[in-house]
């Protein structure tokens, strides 16, 4: 990057935009200016990069056109969400440590958010890069891990994220209360994980699919039912099930739908499977 001129200029002023709100809420130091601070870095480099990708019309990465924009999305909202645990889990460590060492803990914490800028910057080139590859040598590739991407990247971190926080500590809560604040964590992920979806097949289906626009609606509605199915029916199946036992803490049918990551490939490979071979068999001559 550093022989790269154009992607070291969108660094920098990526870091300039982002970086001094979360310094200067560290240094005022008190709880709304860390909330600001935090908050303003959380927004501003969620909006900033994804308006510029969307309307960048020339310069370095301008060939990748929106592309990036839709994968920046996913990905800094991800990234947010493993911040968040990591706050809330090690807030009162982070404290103490200013407390006693201001100003080396003010510079580590400058250097691990830049990193998660460019870390992210540096991803949404690669995937975007990625999914232009894919595309060229066939589309059915590109759409099966573009909706896995799009549908269970932030249900997929947001689950391990807050699994690994339970597991770490718990923002020290009893078990009891540790368990209601997964299960209302859960909740929450598993109607954003459906949003996300219906998402992906209304828009990112529809808009990377071929042919006829009557054939790429088909196509888009009825993979979004078939992914439906394949959500509930392991849900359902963990629902009627009687037996009980320990088994069910690591092997319960619902998993196979709410596994972070793998459970999207699956469910988006057959659900668009599905959906094409059905709007073959309703517009085949």
């Amino acid at each position: 990057m550093y022989h790269n001129k154009p992607a070291l200029y969108q660094a920098l002023w990526l870091l300039a935009l982002t970086i001094p709100w979360p310094l200067a809420g560290t240094f005022v130091h008190t709880p709304a200016s860390l909330m600001i601070g935090i908050s303003a870095y959380w927004g501003i480099g969620l909006l900033a990069p994804f308006l510029f990708y969307l309307f960048q019309q020339k310069g370095w990465g301008s060939e990748l056109g929106a592309i990036r924009a839709a994968v920046h999305l996913p990905l800094w909202i991800s990234m947010v969400l493993a911040q968040i645990a990591v706050f809330y889990n090690y807030l009162p460590r982070i404290q103490g440590s200013l407390r006693e060492n201001f100003l080396p803990v003010t510079i580590g914490a400058f250097f691990i958010l830049s990193f998660c800028i460019l870390l992210t910057a540096a991803l949404d080139r690669i995937l975007s890069k990625l999914y232009e590859h894919l595309k060229a040598k066939g589309n059915l590739w590109a759409k099966w891990l573009g909706s896995a991407f799009l549908t269970g990247l932030i249900p997929g971190t947001a689950i391990i994220s807050f699994l690994g926080l339970f597991y770490t500590g718990g923002m020290r809560l009893d078990p009891f209360m540790a368990s209601v604040f997964l299960m209302e964590i859960f909740n929450i992920i598993f109607y954003a994980k459906i949003f996300l979806a219906m998402m992906t097949f209304g828009l990112f289906v529809f808009l990377a699919g071929e042919g006829k626009k009557s054939t790429r609606i088909t196509n888009s509605v009825f993979s979004a039912v078939f992914w439906m199915f394949l959500l509930f029916i392991p849900i359902v199946i963990s629902d009627r099930l009687t037996s009980t036992g320990a088994w069910r803490t690591w092997f319960d049918p619902s998993y196979i739908s709410m596994f972070p990551y793998l459970s999207d490939l699956w469910m988006c490979g057959l659900s668009l499977m599905g959906g094409e071979r059905i709007t073959k068999w309703i517009f085949k001559e």
